[in-house]
């Protein structure tokens, strides 16, 4: 048996690929990494489709995805594979027609986030979706827009092993809120100038707050430029880390800013973010937008604060340090990681009957 996993990207910006090629090593399964490399490096262990994307036009875009999609079933003809794993909606749209008719209830499809082809192209995404053994979704969220008879399973978009540990060694800290001050950090792809621009504003130059973005994204330069240009002092920035760097990059912080746009373009109100993981394993409060799927997770099991409107944030942070009570708060935290525990469980079983069933 070899199972073919098409992934439109590099491998570097996708550590959810390891969720599946690590239970594919336990059942001695061999596979392939069938890759568009994008960024024109050398990965190993990949076959890979070469072409870059830098300051294309529409057109020739396009023809580059027609491009990918001969490369992808060159490959699969070429080795006859049993199963395959199909990464995106969009490759499953772009690949739809051949793998229903190649490899119908043989493939299995992942998808972690909302992409405009799903909608232009939504009477063939309900083909794909329907013709999938079943389909992987990173949140419960994507139920709202995704075809309603299609047989789903939540794979959360965080490294199982950082789950366990967590749980292993719980609490990671001992929170308190005896700083005058607090701390309040936003980590990771630093992308969403609207979301940030907003939450800056109600903060900014409190003398009771201190604001701190990690990481690296297309936002951040707007983000300083605003920083600079309204002179607001209780702004600091970190650049890019390595992701073991996150705990002691967050070990002072007092919340993790999850805030995002929710926009119909993005389907943001359905996502979950990595942050939200982040927020329970090493034990800091998260801020979420009301009406989100993140919010429900929030009203669950109640680690963090909702906010309906940013202007609400000083009096809801200042509430919630004044009533924080660390006993529940931990109690919380360590019940929504073993419910991640679990539905990982139930997702590694699906997903190893599904590569070892003939």
């Amino acid at each position: 048996m070899r199972v073919a996993l098409l992934f439109p990207n590099n491998l570097f910006t996708s550590p959810y690929l390891k969720y599946y090629t690590d239970i594919l090593k336990q059942e001695k399964i061999e596979y392939d990494l069938l890759i568009w490399d994008r960024a024109n490096i050398e990965e190993e262990g990949c076959i890979a489709f070469k072409c870059s994307e830098n300051s294309k036009s529409t057109i020739s875009k396009a023809l580059d995805f027609i491009r990918f999609r001969k490369f992808l079933i060159k490959n699969l003809k070429n080795k006859n594979y049993s199963k395959v794993i199909v990464f995106s909606g969009q490759v499953g749209i772009l690949m739809g027609d051949f793998l229903i008719k190649h490899y119908s209830k043989r493939y299995l499809l992942d998808v972690r986030d909302f992409s405009q082809p799903m909608k232009y192209f939504k009477s063939r995404f309900i083909k794909v979706v329907l013709n999938s053994n079943f389909v992987c979704i990173s949140s419960n969220g994507f139920k709202n827009w995704l075809p309603p008879k299609g047989d789903y399973l939540l794979g959360h978009n965080i490294d199982i092993s950082l789950v366990r540990n967590a749980l292993s060694n719980f609490p990671f800290r001992d929170i308190n809120f005896d700083s005058k001050t607090i701390k309040i950090s936003t980590i990771g792809q630093i992308k969403d100038f609207n979301s940030d621009a907003l939450f800056i504003d109600q903060l900014k130059n409190d003398s009771r707050f201190e604001i701190e973005f990690i990481g690296f994204g297309p936002a951040l330069n707007d983000l300083k430029n605003k920083t600079n240009s309204e002179h607001i002092a209780n702004i600091n920035y970190k650049g890019p880390y390595k992701k073991y760097e996150e705990p002691f990059l967050l070990k002072d912080s007092d919340f993790i800013n999850i805030l995002i746009s929710r926009t119909e373009f993005n389907k943001g109100a359905t996502l979950l973010s990595n942050r939200l993981y982040l927020s329970a394993m090493y034990n800091i409060p998260c801020i979420v937008n009301k009406n989100t799927e993140q919010s429900r997770i929030i009203e669950k099991y109640n680690f963090g604060i909702i906010v309906d409107k940013y202007e609400e944030l000083p009096d809801k942070l200042m509430t919630y340090k004044d009533s924080f009570c660390k006993e529940n708060f931990l109690n919380n935290c360590y019940n929504f990681l073993n419910d991640v525990k679990t539905d990982y469980s139930l997702f590694e079983q699906k997903v190893t009957n599904f590569l070892t069933d003939k």
